[in-house]
């Protein structure tokens, strides 16, 4: 691999300096997912300007045929993501719980993406009073209280009994909400419970995919989400759907 020397290329420290600056970017920025992926952007796009390809004619090969299997891999992926937008089972009756899946809060308040799986549960919930209620969600950076609180606060502002809305408060991650959820639920004498799941579009395949291998029967509810929010939501479920079958 032959880097351009500087009297090539008069911009090669700049260039270098700004990739080192970018990758720093997104490693300080790693919990921001829109703002890592734009810095590791710049960070490779001018590491990859800075190579000889003719010289390194295996390298190109290589890098050729992993952009071909990335964008493969795309395809399939979000092709399964976009088959679960607009997913309503709500002909499903007897479930065993409701499960909200949390989505951020910044302080104390809702973001529009968990407002919006809350709205996307009411219809349900009300139809069905007798199936118990889990909001599942912990606290993190940048919020004052669990999303599972300002979830039930929320729900039972909307006229939903308090009482039968269970807290799973601990959780940081999809998989954490399903499993944490489980050890709460008491009412399905079965092992295999249940669940209409609430979330956003494009995250009910990998929800109710991540359901399935924790051993629950999953049904779902296919919230709205930002759409200014989708694209780069569209691409971190992709890598997200990815390690979840890994």
């Amino acid at each position: 691999m032959k880097f351009v020397p500087r009297n090539e290329r008069g911009t090669s420290y700049l260039e270098l300096s700004i990739a080192l600056a970018a990758l720093l970017m997104a490693l300080l920025f790693r919990n921001n997912f829109a703002i890592a992926l734009i810095c590791g952007v710049v960070f490779a796009v001018i590491i990859l300007r800075r190579i000889d390809f003719k010289k390194h004619v295996i390298l190109k090969r290589a890098l050729i045929a992993c952009s071909v299997l990335l964008l493969v891999s795309f395809v399939i992926v979000e092709s399964f993501v976009l088959s679960d937008f607009g997913t309503d089972d709500r002909a499903v009756t007897d479930a065993d719980y409701v499960v909200i899946l949390g989505s951020g809060l910044k302080g104390t308040r809702l973001s529009l993406t968990l407002k919006q799986r809350l709205d996307a549960s009411l219809l349900y919930v009300n139809q069905h009073p007798e199936i118990p209620i889990i909001v599942s969600g912990g606290q993190g950076p940048g919020e004052d209280i669990t999303e599972a609180a300002a979830m039930k606060k929320y729900l039972v502002s909307q006229g939903v009994a308090g009482d039968r809305i269970k807290l799973e408060d601990k959780s940081t991650s999809t998989k954490e909400n399903l499993s944490f959820s489980k050890k709460l639920m008491q009412r399905s004498e079965s092992s295999r419970p249940k669940i209409i799941i609430v979330t956003s579009d494009y995250h009910l395949f990998r929800a109710k995919y991540i359901a399935a291998t924790l051993g629950y029967e999953a049904y779902g509810i296919s919230g709205d989400s930002p759409l200014y929010l989708k694209p780069i939501n569209m691409i971190r479920e992709y890598l997200a759907v990815i390690k979840a079958l890994l």
